[in-house]
């Protein structure tokens, strides 16, 4: 049996990790962000019920309007000749708040992608939660897209772990 954090817990945790690993002196990376949740039921494992405790979010198909935002968001992240202003302009209102912050600390001449370059691949998924692997020419990104306020909002992005 698994326990799902709600969204907000797991991108609470995250923000409390990243914070605690930043360093003024430390160049700024061109992350795609922080590290995805893998807390989410996994597209791959059928459709039956799970048990994950109260308030869990039941495991769901992924939502296309998720998978559209999460290529969205590596497509409007991935263009690393803009200007720093225009670059997070662009970016922002796709993220949830509390991942801004993480953005506006990125120079964007540092990301490595530059294009899209093959379709989104769901791989797990709840209610309110889908994660996505988008393919990039730098590699895949794995984004986190949350539904906040009837919309689908981006909690989390990084490179995609490499598959064992």
């Amino acid at each position: 049996m698994r326990t799902a954090l709600s969204p907000l817990a797991g991108l609470l945790l995250i923000c409390l990790a990243v914070a605690g690993c930043s360093s003024a002196d430390a160049p700024n990376p061109a992350p795609a962000g922080t590290a995805a949740s893998s807390t989410a039921q996994s597209v791959d494992e059928g459709d039956h019920d799970h048990d994950d405790g109260p308030g869990a979010a039941p495991s769901a198909p992924p939502a296309p309007a998720a998978i559209d935002a999460a290529s969205g968001y590596v497509q409007a992240w991935a263009r690393p000749t803009l200007d720093q202003p225009t670059w997070l302009a662009g970016l922002q209102p796709l993220v949830l708040p509390a991942y801004a912050p993480l953005l506006a600390d990125t120079d964007p001449a540092n990301v490595a992608a530059t294009t899209l370059n093959g379709a989104p691949r769901p791989v797990s998924s709840t209610t309110d939660t889908v994660v996505v692997d988008v393919p990039t020419d730098a590699g895949p990104i794995r984004v986190t897209v949350v539904a906040a306020d009837g919309r689908w909002l981006i909690a989390t992005a990084a490179p995609a772990p490499e598959p064992s």
